[in-house]
């Protein structure tokens, strides 16, 4: 494949705010989701339940959107003992903490909306949290353990009720070290520890039979006593699950070897790009090409980009033909400098097409670090 910067400068403007902003009790923490609905208009989600609130958002396009009502829950977060209505995790363990919205689909027949939510083991588990070493109040350098849940709602986002887990990586997410309530079940040895589907996007075909999920999943030593030397690996994997056009919602099969064969909850899967937190994707229309933005998590660790360590944030590209295969990351500069955030989101400014399709050259990047502002920059990708 050829170096997208040898094709293409992308010009960045001036950032500018959005609807998701902390003033307005908005605490993103991810990419923010969104679909376009049969009738043309343009849903998003954004906020995390453990900071602010989670808002329903509306309008045709990021120029006009709108909140328009805080979501509600038909099931309790936080405790094991009370959470996701005690749908176990599908290794057997009691769920617990916290719903980080990261995927949206809107049923163009029934109406329902279906919302893909990140969940993690060590945040908010209200006495019940843990990591790779034991019960925690924060999770020890991100050792704790990565979900991927589905719920409903049947309102246009008023009231949600929770489905069931639908991606688990396929290492359980226990240690020995610590096992959380999982009867038999053997944890994960030693101190090479994988920590499950993390942060995700979804890409929906929109006139294709499959809904993609894109997801990272980190590697630690968790021997070692900083963030730093524990952080060994941050790959993006795929998934996929047939659309339905009945209400329901099929399970995710995995990427494997070749094929998508392996099953959603535990089973195996094969890495499609190298380093790469948090991957979203978008297909351009103009340039026939996907792109996927995500962070360099190992690189800028390492040192091996200039002007970037590992607490500052930079957006990188690559492309793909077949969602498979994609090139190697290219960090983005603007002014001379690496740039980009902790999330980076490509997003169309059109009335008419989803949110992952690119009709133009001309869109926008959404970006924000850990429950602060999602920022709006104006941007042209031109040919070199």
């Amino acid at each position: 494949m050829e170096k997208f910067f040898d094709c293409y400068e992308l010009k960045i403007g001036e950032g500018m705010e959005t609807p998701f902003m902390n003033k307005y009790d908005i605490y993103q923490d991810g990419t923010t989701p969104m679909y376009r609905d049969v009738d043309g208009r343009l849903w998003a989600m954004s906020g995390h339940s453990h900071m602010g609130h989670i808002g329903m958002f509306a309008g045709t396009c990021l120029d006009d959107m709108k909140e328009m009502w805080p979501i509600g829950t038909n099931f309790c977060v936080g405790h094991a003992e009370y959470a996701y209505s005690g749908i176990r995790y599908p290794e057997g363990i009691l769920p617990r903490g916290s719903i980080w919205p990261f995927g949206l689909y809107i049923c163009p027949n029934t109406h329902r909306f279906f919302c893909w939510f990140h969940n993690e083991t060590g945040w908010c588990g209200k006495g019940t949290a843990y990591d790779a070493y034991g019960l925690c109040d924060t999770p020890k350098f991100d050792s704790d353990f990565r979900h991927i849940g589905l719920m409903h709602s049947d309102d246009e986002g008023k009231n949600w009720t929770f489905d069931r887990w639908v991606l688990t990586g396929e290492e359980v997410s226990l240690t020995s070290r610590y096992n959380p309530g999982a009867g038999n079940v053997i944890g994960q040895q030693g101190d090479i520890i994988r920590f499950g589907s993390g942060d995700f996007c979804m890409y929906i075909e929109p006139d294709g039979d499959y809904i993609y999920v894109f997801y990272d999943i980190l590697t630690k030593d968790i021997s070692q006593e900083t963030m730093k030397d524990a952080s060994l690996r941050c790959d993006a994997y795929v998934a996929r699950c047939r659309k339905r056009a009945d209400g329901t919602m099929g399970d995710f099969v995995k990427y494997y070897d070749g094929a998508f064969c392996e099953a959603g909850n535990l089973g195996k899967e094969t890495m499609i790009l190298e380093d790469a937190w948090h991957p979203r994707v978008v297909y351009s229309e103009t340039e026939k090409m996907y792109i996927m933005t995500s962070k360099p998590a190992m690189a800028a660790k390492n040192g091996e980009i200039e002007g970037v360590d590992e607490k500052k944030m930079v957006m990188q590209i690559s492309t793909s033909s077949d969602l498979i295969h994609w090139s190697k990351p290219e960090i983005v500069y603007k002014d001379g400098k690496p740039w980009g955030n902790h999330y980076n989101a490509i997003v169309p400014d059109d009335k008419v097409n989803q949110p992952n399709i690119l009709t133009s050259n001309k869109f926008s990047i959404l970006n924000n670090h850990n429950g602060t502002d999602v920022i709006r920059y104006p941007v042209e990708l031109v040919r070199k």
